[in-house]
């Protein structure tokens, strides 16, 4: 039964009589009805490209996998249809045998198999765990998202989902970061996308690391939606199964607070002693071949070793919500729309500060938004101010340093200027400065002079966030 040659030879014109959709859902029941198993998501890739004359090469380049893992999977395919019809079955022959199955049924779900008609029953695969984001009539094998929080309201992030869909479904990005500051919607953000995109997927998986379980807990649990057998005791034959799981099914793996593993009062994005093994995990997932995705989601940014140095690897930091915030506003019932503008404005359209000082508005103002402005210094309401304070309880001692000197200027200042300024090792302060963008606290402003484009650019201006500013500046003494 093997493979002579990656040449289909005289392929039938694309448009002959046998419909391909049909052929997929013969080949699709026999194994099913013989093996209990559906065909996954590379199997159906193979076989409908082998159906439409194409190579192994652009099989592989179209589902962004290696040829090598495409032949093998092949291999196997071929070799369990063999098994289901009694006959050799090739990239050669396979549709030659299954539109002479077609044909000579005309229609009918009832097939000869080893000279014994064999009724295929219209059976379905796995179903989903109940949850509020499934749909009637959407394929999809397993949605296990039950500790993902409940989406009750979304505000625009059009072009934020465009970009995730086009990179999850389209490229097939094996690692996704979805990155921003805290309460800026990346949660709310993956839960829109789940459910725009699950049927695209044959199993989508969402799992919080609020608590910090061992990766050995992690593993454990994940494997545990996706197969039924005994889970492997040791962490190598965990990540092997769970490997060799990503080959076989398109899988979506959505993991949530990925900074509660990061050690803090240390630089962004440093994974503590404990938790190396996510590390290791992740990297493996990006660099090996398979079809299959992992979306995290974290306030500080990974190291650009795994973020950046991988083409199947993408990187989307999540900025404010702009125009769209105004529905928040209006959800509020707040007055004065005029200023809604200047009010959005001072809170950077920060769906949640935005949400929690409109709160506040109500409370204290009627919710009259001209009253709250005339107050000439920007108010932040306690909620807020408890979330920067455990932002900064995070920070190093010199990001501190970099961020009590940025709070007392007026204006963005330049790299060099800072690295004069403040009383530290330059190493350390361009360290610190690297792990406050990451933690997306300071933002870099285009150099200008006067009004012209500094075309030899010398060094981007860098601004500190301007409500963690206002934190910083509205304490009594700046902290330490």
């Amino acid at each position: 039964m093997s493979e002579r040659s990656d040449e289909i030879g005289k392929t039938r014109p694309s448009n002959s009589f046998m419909d391909i959709a049909e052929a997929l859902k013969l080949a699709d029941e026999l194994l099913f009805t013989h093996t209990g198993e559906h065909l996954d998501h590379l199997q159906e890739a193979i076989l409908k490209g082998t159906l439409q004359g194409q190579k192994y090469a652009k099989i592989a380049s179209e589902n962004n996998l290696s040829e090598g893992h495409v032949r093998d999977s092949a291999y196997e395919l071929w070799k369990a249809l063999s098994d289901v019809l009694g006959e050799d079955v090739n990239k050669l022959n396979a549709r030659n045998i299954l539109e002479k199955i077609i044909i000579s049924n005309s229609g009918s779900i009832e097939y000869l198999v080893n000279g014994n008609k064999v009724t295929i029953c219209a059976k379905q695969k796995r179903s989903p765990k109940s949850s509020p984001l499934s749909k009637p009539n959407k394929k999809i094998t397993c949605l296990d998202i039950d500790t993902a929080p409940e989406l009750t309201e979304f505000y625009g992030r059009t072009d934020e989902l465009n970009t995730l869909k086009a990179w999850l479904v389209q490229d097939c990005v094996r690692l996704v970061n979805l990155v921003g500051i805290i309460g800026i919607g990346k949660t709310t953000l993956a839960i829109k996308l789940i459910e725009q995109i699950q049927t695209q997927f044959d199993y989508i998986v969402y799992r919080r690391l609020r608590y910090c379980p061992t990766i050995e807990n992690f593993l454990t649990d994940l494997l545990q939606s996706f197969i039924s057998s005994i889970i492997p005791s040791t962490l190598d034959r965990q990540v092997n199964v769970l490997l060799k799981f990503l080959r076989k099914h398109r899988c979506l793996i959505i993991i949530d607070d990925l900074q509660m593993l990061f050690q803090s009062r240390q630089y962004a994005s440093q994974y503590q002693a404990e938790f190396d093994g996510y590390y290791h995990l992740f990297k493996q997932i990006a660099e090996l071949s398979h079809a299959s995705s992992l979306l995290l989601i974290t306030s500080e940014q990974p190291e650009d070793t795994i973020a950046t140095r991988h083409k199947f690897t993408r990187c989307l930091k999540l900025p404010g919500l702009g125009e769209s915030a105004k529905q928040i506003l209006m959800d509020k019932q707040l007055s004065d729309e005029q200023m809604w503008d200047t009010l959005i404005e001072k809170y950077q359209s920060h769906p949640l500060w935005l949400e929690m000082t409109a709160t506040m508005i109500q409370e204290l103002f009627a919710g009259k938004v001209t009253e709250y402005l005339a107050y000439p210094d920007l108010i932040l309401s306690n909620a807020i101010t408890f979330q920067l304070s455990r932002l900064w309880l995070r920070l190093s001692e010199s990001e501190k340093q970099v961020m009590n000197y940025l709070a007392t200027q007026e204006d963005a200042v330049n790299l060099s200027q800072i690295l004069q300024e403040i009383s530290h090792p330059p190493t350390e302060l361009l360290k610190a400065i690297q792990s406050l963008k990451r933690r997306c606290l300071l933002e870099d402003t285009p150099n200008f002079l006067g009004a012209t484009y500094v075309e030899n650019y010398r060094s981007a201006l860098l601004k500190i966030n301007p409500i963690f500013k206002n934190y910083l500046s509205s304490l009594p003494l700046l902290p330490t």
